[in-house]
């Protein structure tokens, strides 16, 4: 465990003065006991100085942004997918204390990820202040940002969809499988998304999660064409 914990702090390029924090982090509620307490409450924390580190990040970052393009940036690079996958290439999930269920799993959720990086940062922010869990944030941060501004960004469809949709004042966007073509270990999957009772758009993919994203994507480009507008004048992110 000693050597796993100092191949993370160099993966993490930083260095708890109190470990403990660091394995509290990495303790996932499923294998907390009393004498080890979950990454819930650091989780909380974190999710908090990530939303904020990221907002100030960009107000100062690029003076000229509308709060608009700013709340979408942020919405991209705060989202769970993004918090997972950056979490994943620190190699947080694979430093998690789990039960024997989880383990039995060939993948973990999405969320034990994200969750574990939003820990990770609450621990920072108490073993040794903003600053440091800050310089962290937009450290690892950094090029996601520079990929939505790039226009680059895998961008989680459905989240801004069903944001564009409670902004109107209309119900959660609903998806149902139309079609599936294939062989069971290579089919595909048509799904049609519905808005209040109207079809919005239908995508295709090789599982139904994607060819949901597929037609969430659809349906953003049908309802609301302007979503994305303003972020191809920002300057580049350095």
């Amino acid at each position: 465990m000693d050597k796993e914990v100092q191949e993370l702090q160099a993966r993490l390029q930083y260095r708890f003065s109190d470990l403990a924090l660091l394995s509290q982090a990495l303790t996932h509620a499923s294998a907390s006991n009393a004498r080890q307490p979950s990454n819930e409450r650091l989780e909380f924390l974190g999710d908090a100085i990530v939303g904020l580190v990221v907002s100030e990040h960009l107000y100062l970052r690029f003076p000229e942004a509308s709060e608009g393009q700013m709340t979408r940036i942020k919405s991209a690079v705060v989202s769970r997918r993004t918090l997972a996958r950056v979490g994943r290439s620190l190699g947080l999930p694979q430093c998690l204390r789990v039960d024997s269920g989880l383990k039995q799993r060939k993948r973990y959720p999405v969320s034990l990820a994200a969750n574990a990086y939003e820990a990770v940062v609450g621990a920072m922010l108490l073993d040794r202040g903003i600053a440091a869990a800050s310089e962290f944030i937009v450290r690892t941060l950094g090029p996601e940002i520079a990929l939505v501004v790039s226009g680059r960004h895998e961008w989680d469809y459905k989240t801004i969809l069903q944001l564009k949709a409670q902004a109107q004042g209309k119900p959660p966007p609903q998806y149902e499988v139309a079609r599936r073509t294939g062989p069971d270990h290579r089919g595909r999957f048509m799904t049609v998304v519905c808005i209040d009772g109207e079809e919005c758009g239908s995508g295709w993919g090789t599982t139904k999660k994607g060819s949901e994203q597929s037609a969430a994507s659809r349906a953003l480009e049908k309802c609301y064409p302007d979503w994305m507008n303003g972020l191809q004048t920002l300057p580049p992110e350095q």
